[in-house]
């Protein structure tokens, strides 16, 4: 069954230490925009927390087709991240490179770049920028201290220091370290005792199975976007083996996933197994959704064809191309002034013309996910982001 009159959205945000607050106001203000765009009703109720670490939130889509009800859950885990995320400048400077280190020694930055050249420079920029700047600031005293002495050094370590402090300012507007912060909280999130972020993954994957199997819906889908689309493959896949032979579509969307940052580290291997569950089932529809022009993503990267597989016949994941060219205002798209984060959030927020995709009626529409883009097919022949052996893979 394609049609959808009651849905459940799970939604599991990127490594983003803004919270519930911040996703509803984002959701309600770019679905009212959506809904002009395309000419249909939305209405998003108020936020209510319903248990810990979920907050609800009802929305209702009409349109010619009817009406849809939906119970979108904002499944929290900000408050992991607020509590790694790093504020001082120099202890940023040290996460990133350090993270950076060990992320160069143990080849994820050469198969980043093999994978998806422009997610290889957004992975290393931050690293080398940061000892470009303390070159320049060595550089800067020791010419200043050779030419005029002490007054000179001095100077010269002033200049430095100015320097790191643009680029740290620089960095709390554009978040150019994010790359090396998510990197070293995986990391020490996996040698913490507490391991609360994997007691968080099973708390929602508890809450998807007693969804299913409770089912009183036509969809549950389960939406991760950035960092989040590994939470959610980890979701979906605790909950694979319990599930209803009547229960609802189960349908996963992964949006400008950065899920091979994490999967090809050494010590992932549940994550990767956790993939190969996903896209191996026949229980749910996954597709994953991201833009070429977005750089702080894998684009139009099948998960688990990087870590190994290589059969290509697979339905899941089912990959496709947001067209962002297609989609967002000319002049946030245009490559002059271009926010690479403003780009990267595109998938959450609404386009400026009615297309195929459309976040809102994704979340809150008539259709179920497989049902909305069954006309398209799996792009597993975008290759022009990859280099050498790897753009013969499919």
């Amino acid at each position: 069954m394609s049609t959808v009159r009651r849905r459940l959205v799970l939604y599991l945000s990127g490594f983003d230490p803004r919270g519930v607050r911040y996703y509803h106001q984002l959701y309600r203000a770019e679905a009212a925009k959506q809904a002009a765009v395309s000419g249909y009703d939305i209405e998003v109720g108020k936020r209510a927390r319903i248990a810990d670490h979920l907050v609800r939130w009802d929305v209702r889509h009409s349109d010619a087709a009817g009406t849809t009800e939906t119970e979108y859950l904002y499944c929290e885990w900000d408050d992991i991240v607020r509590q790694f995320w790093v504020k001082q400048p120099a202890r940023l400077a040290w996460v990133t490179l350090t993270a950076s280190w060990r992320a160069l020694r143990s080849g994820v930055f050469a198969r980043t770049f093999r994978w998806s050249w422009p997610a290889g420079v957004t992975a290393t920029m931050p690293a080398i920028a940061i000892l470009l700047l303390i070159l320049v600031g060595i550089g800067l005293s020791a010419a200043g201290y050779f030419a005029i002495g002490l007054p000179g050094l001095i100077g010269g370590l002033a200049v430095g220091f100015g320097l790191l402090w643009l680029a740290y300012r620089l960095e709390q507007k554009f978040n150019l370290t994010w790359v090396g912060r998510i990197l070293s909280f995986h990391e020490r999130e996996e040698q913490s005792r507490t391991r609360s972020l994997d007691r968080r993954r099973d708390d929602f994957g508890d809450l998807l199975r007693a969804r299913l199997k409770e089912g009183g819906v036509d969809e549950i889908l389960v939406v991760g976007h950035s960092y989040g689309a590994a939470l959610a493959i980890a979701v979906v896949a605790r909950a694979l083996d319990d599930t209803p032979e009547d229960a609802p579509a189960l349908s996963l969307l992964t949006l400008g996933q950065t899920i091979m940052w994490l999967a090809w580290l050494p010590d992932a291997q549940a994550m990767r197994d956790e993939i190969a569950a996903v896209a191996e089932s026949g229980a749910v529809d996954w597709l994953d959704i991201s833009a070429p022009p977005d750089g702080a993503c894998f684009a139009l990267v099948d998960p688990y064809t990087a870590i190994g597989d290589r059969n290509a016949d697979r339905k899941n994941p089912k990959l496709l191309n947001a067209k962002f060219h297609e989609i967002m205002p000319e002049a946030e798209f245009d490559k002059q002034s271009r926010n690479w984060m403003r780009l990267h959030f595109q998938y959450i927020m609404a386009a400026a013309r009615p297309a195929d995709y459309d976040y809102f009626a994704i979340t809150a529409g008539p259709q179920t996910l497989a049902g909305r883009f069954a006309h398209r097919p799996s792009v597993r022949d975008f290759t022009r982001l990859r280099r050498g052996r790897m753009k013969a893979v499919r």
